[in-house]
């Protein structure tokens, strides 16, 4: 039986990891489920193999090259060697630093063909309001709507609800053509809605 993809997406600060962590509680505690916890490796805000929220709660975490994707296969065939068992599910933190060119997306459609079950967690929009990574594309493998979790945050500027990362760069707006992956926190980011959000160098829509 094919397995079962779920998303949760949004904006930064709006509790995604700490979604993930509340469902991997609940899957390990009450469902019985054997989880495997998987971050990119690009993501060291949490420490080395940890999966971390802003409260502080963290889990072990395998981390996987984000130009090596295939890695992911190979790590979850590994532990279950360690372990001695298969596991039920596969759980990804920060999953938008993988792209589809990095073939994410087909290998996560392969655990789901494998009878795995999938949840990931990342960024929809980078600090361009564009497109981050996968993360959308993903939806591709959700059965439905209801497997997919939308949050948002709230902005910093007005307190309305924020779908947007702004980065900072010495407390001034990231113009449009900074790279667009730059590992950061509270120190570099800040939550704002459409209105507050600031990009310098947007190119205009010919």
């Amino acid at each position: 039986m094919r397995g079962t993809m779920k998303l949760i997406m949004g904006n930064m600060f709006a509790g995604k990891t700490t979604e993930l962590i509340t469902r991997i509680d609940i899957m390990r505690k009450h469902g019985r489920k054997k989880v495997l916890i998987l971050k990119p490796s690009i993501d060291t805000r949490s420490g080395a193999g940890k999966i971390k929220n802003f409260h502080g709660r963290a889990m072990d975490a395998i981390e996987i090259p984000i130009n090596h994707a295939k890695s992911v296969l190979q790590a979850v065939h590994e532990e279950e060697l360690r372990v001695g068992n298969k596991f039920d599910v596969i759980a990804i933190d920060e999953v938008q630093f993988f792209t589809f060119r990095s073939g994410i997306y087909r290998i996560i459609n392969e655990l789901l063909e494998n009878e795995y079950d999938v949840i990931a967690a990342g960024l929809r929009l980078d600090f361009r309001g564009e497109p981050f990574g996968s993360t959308l594309d993903l939806v591709g493998l959700c059965e439905g709507m209801h497997n997919v979790t939308l949050l948002s945050s709230f902005c910093t500027m007005c307190g309305k609800p924020a779908h947007l990362p702004q980065r900072l760069i010495d407390g001034d707006p990231a113009p449009y053509e900074s790279t667009q992956i730059q590992v950061g926190g509270k120190e570099s980011y800040e939550a704002r809605c459409y209105e507050c959000h600031k990009l310098p160098g947007r190119p205009s829509v010919q």
